[in-house]
């Protein structure tokens, strides 16, 4: 349309800019409501440790036998050259291991008994701490089972 008279020409404009806002407001309500529908960010947790024991007899120079376990954990690249700590709840006792350059280790002997919760966590090589891991002690394989 074309506004002829003067008194036409504001009533046009007012029209135009009407329009104008009201196609702007419209495309910022299509962006907000884009934005709001975006992906939802589900937090994954960190892959758990994984470990396989291995039970053996240590007799000491008493005589007594004492049942005794080490810990062998797969090949990850996270772990590389890694400090582990593991710890049994029940005994109150725990050691420590250092990983191979693969991410693999095998804890020294630790002394517990089958059902023990041992805490299994390591420190990387820039200092940060994984999540802890809690598993059963056993000979289960291919890895121990994860604490109830």
């Amino acid at each position: 349309r074309r506004c002829r008279a003067r008194r036409a020409i504001s009533v046009c404009e007012r029209l135009t800019r009407r329009w104008r806002l009201t196609r702007l407001a419209a495309a910022c309500a299509v962006v907000a409501a884009l934005w709001a529908c975006g992906p939802v960010y589900i937090p994954v947790p960190p892959p758990m440790i994984q470990a396989a024991f291995t039970a053996e007899t240590w007799t000491d120079a008493a005589g007594t036998e004492h049942r005794v376990w080490t810990a062998e954990g797969p090949a990850r690249d996270a772990q590389a050259r890694a400090t582990f700590y593991l710890f049994d709840e029940e005994q109150g006792a725990g050691v420590i291991a250092l990983a191979a350059d693969d991410g693999s280790f095998k804890s020294p002997p630790l002394i517990g008994t089958e059902g023990d919760r041992i805490q299994i966590y390591y420190r990387d090589r820039r200092g940060a701490i994984s999540t802890t891991t809690c598993l059963i002690l056993n000979e289960a394989r291919p890895t121990a089972g994860v604490c109830p």
